[in-house]
């Protein structure tokens, strides 16, 4: 059985679902919504500044919190069964309308994910049907506002290239290795560098044969970067734990940044059971950088005393 980290594989069926979604692309119409009006982002921006409230109806606080949104603008989550046309049923679909304000005299105005998106359309236009006056459709939405360069709140950056990582040939499944591919790859001096994310007693009771020791909160850091390659090098990182889980998050982490990265399925546990000592060395680890001692001091060579084909 695969040792790998099931949050990530649950991760990666909710974006493959998500992604599924969105694939259907129906364009909405040219003309505002009966009762509204298609907003300009300075319609949008002149709205909020004048007491009026921005609605963010995309589908799931996930593109609100990690996307991020138009300044100000609140999040109530439209959930979409209803026909993608002008004849929708709304009542297939689920919206918090309570969250409107009370004064129909107050200006509003709803986004979602542009064009193609019709819970913006369908928000706005029942809306005007419930009696507000002042209703706006901001039908470019958060990729129109992107566009152009406009500030937005609460955005992570690492969310989209993490999301990407989960698609094609560069998802954390594809991470995952095995203990006897890995071996091959030493005995034969494959272009690879190994980084053993245990701490380092662990390390010197017991690790691969040319690992390096660095810790995984110490990964990214100055000493931990300076132990890897340039990622145009095209080396092969293979990261080692004691059961394959601190690997797989150090995985995400160098992935981002480019590197093409293998991870150890089931750590030093798996390697034990399958491989026994082969290749397991011991003792302290190799420093040879004056002036820096533990970890830190190890040497830059690309795998130790492994060699590497050129």
């Amino acid at each position: 059985m695969k040792k790998f980290n099931l949050m990530l594989v649950s991760a990666a069926a909710a974006l493959a679902m998500s992604t599924s979604l969105m694939a259907a692309s129906v364009p909405t119409p040219d003309t505002a919504p009966k009762g509204a009006k298609i907003a300009s982002f300075e319609d949008v921006q002149s709205l909020q500044k004048n007491g009026g409230v921005i609605y963010d109806v995309r589908w799931h606080y996930s593109e609100y919190e990690f996307e991020g949104h138009i300044p100000g603008a609140v999040t109530v989550p439209f959930t979409e069964w209803s026909a993608l046309s002008i004849d929708y049923n709304i009542k297939e679909d689920v919206f918090n309308w309570s969250t409107l304000p009370k004064d129909k005299n107050t200006p509003i105005a709803f986004y979602c994910m542009g064009v193609n998106c019709w819970k913006s359309y369908k928000t706005a236009e029942v809306a005007a049907q419930m009696g507000y006056k002042n209703v706006y459709w901001y039908k470019e939405g958060m990729p129109g506002w992107d566009e152009r360069g406009l500030p937005a709140e609460s955005r992570n950056y690492t969310y989209v290239p993490t999301m990407k990582l989960f698609e094609g040939e560069n998802n954390p499944t594809t991470w995952l290795t095995e203990p006897d591919v890995i071996k091959e790859w030493l005995d034969k001096g494959e272009k690879i560098k190994v980084l053993d994310l245990r701490y380092g007693s662990y390390f010197e009771e017991g690790r691969i044969k040319g690992a390096y020791s660095v810790p995984v909160k110490k990964l990214l850091s100055r000493d931990g970067i300076q132990l890897l390659p340039k990622p145009i090098e095209g080396v092969t990182i293979v990261l080692v734990s004691e059961n394959g889980q601190l690997a797989m998050a150090g995985a995400v982490a160098l992935a981002n940044l480019g590197y093409k990265v293998k991870v150890l399925n089931g750590g030093m546990e798996a390697w034990q059971e399958k491989m026994g000592n082969a290749l397991i060395v011991k003792g302290p680890m190799d420093n040879n950088w004056p002036g820096k001692s533990g970890w830190a001091g190890q040497n830059t060579k690309l795998v130790g005393e492994v060699k590497v084909s050129k």
